[in-house]
Parts: structure tokens; sequence; C-alpha cells
């Protein structure tokens, strides 16, 4: 019975041991993937194709308030179909 135990505990350490081995293996090689394709494939940086009308100001506060604008005219909006 005592032999059963220590081959179990064996295989056990040794399964979980190659499956570490794989997945360390694994990491290697995506890393190894990920430089190869960052250095023949380099990104491009992302130009505006928007074109920004004469007297229109993007920035932040801008953006923001228009947001919260539409999200203001979207709830108001439920709240008036639900009535009905």
């Amino acid at each position: 019975m005592e032999n059963m135990v220590a081959e179990s505990v064996k295989y056990t350490i040794l399964g979980m041991g190659v499956v570490f081995l794989f997945l360390y293996i694994l990491v290697l090689a995506l890393r190894l993937q990920k430089n190869l394709i960052a250095k023949y494939f380099p990104e491009k940086e992302e130009t505006s194709t928007v074109p920004i009308e004469p007297g229109f100001v993007r920035d932040e506060t801008t953006m923001h308030r228009r947001k919260v604008a539409a999200m203001t005219a979207a709830i108001h909006h439920h709240k008036k179909v639900m009535r009905k």
C-alpha cells in the first residue's frame, strides 16, 4: 500500500512538472513571437482621418459635455417612452 502511495506522488509530481515545463516553453515562444512581429512589422502611427471643421474645438471638456448631454437626452427619452 505504501508503495502505491509513493508511486502516485511520484507520478503527480512528474505530471505537474511536465505541465509546468510546457507552459514555460509556451510563454517563451509567445515572447519570441511578439519580439519578431514587433521587429519586422512595426505598428504604424495612426493619423486622424476625420476632417476637423473650422471653428470646431476638440478638447476633453467639450467632448465630455457632449457625452453627458447625449446620455441625459437618452435617459429623458427612455423615461418619456416608459410613461406611455
